[in-house]
């Protein structure tokens, strides 16, 4: 798995072995970074479920000014450690080590996000309680936009507040894009 884009393009990453973590395929985040274009540069992003942390390091090779990881699987953290270690991405980047709803009162304390990458495991429920969580906490900075990565036969989530911008499938995968239902859009 390597780095698809911006000024860390081509840099290898580690995985982590076994089925448990899923990592985003090169063709999903091309096409997630092809979307978000005008979204990432200066912005604050958050990788939830973050697992060897490939989206969250391409979008900070991308021009984002900070990103958040959230993760709690204890294999997943060690790949995602040594991967911000490989990208010389220390500084600007927070790995959250919580799970939920731990893990959103930690992000809501520290600032407003602009994007929210939520890639749960597509056979839990994680993403409504993530969401739900989202709701009790002002993490989304006004302008901001969430992208749900899910199964594609899987309808994206209603949640009150936010409007669903788009919707894009890749094989067996879907992003779901959802902004505040009073957002720029």
């Amino acid at each position: 798995m390597r780095i698809g884009g911006g000024n860390s393009k081509g840099r290898r990453l580690q995985t982590v072995p076994g089925r448990q973590v899923r990592p985003t395929s090169g063709r999903v985040r091309q096409a997630l970074f092809n979307t978000l274009r005008e979204w990432i540069p200066g912005s604050i992003f958050v990788d939830m479920f973050a697992g060897t942390g490939s989206v969250g390091l391409e979008a900070l090779s991308q021009g984002a000014r900070h990103v958040y990881f959230v993760e709690n699987d204890r294999h997943a953290l060690l790949a995602l450690r040594a991967n911000i270690s490989r990208c010389g991405a220390v500084s600007q980047t927070t790995v959250v080590a919580a799970a939920l709803p731990q893990a959103v009162r930690k992000l809501a304390a520290a600032q407003r996000v602009d994007v929210l990458f939520l890639d749960p495991p597509y056979a839990s429920d994680l993403a409504a309680t993530t969401l739900s969580a989202l709701d009790d906490h002002d993490l989304l900075a006004p302008h901001g936009l969430i992208v749900w990565q899910h199964a594609a036969r899987r309808e994206p989530l209603a949640l009150p507040g936010y409007t669903l911008w788009q919707s894009k499938r890749y094989g067996n995968t879907q992003l779901s894009f959802l902004t505040p239902a009073k957002g720029p859009l």
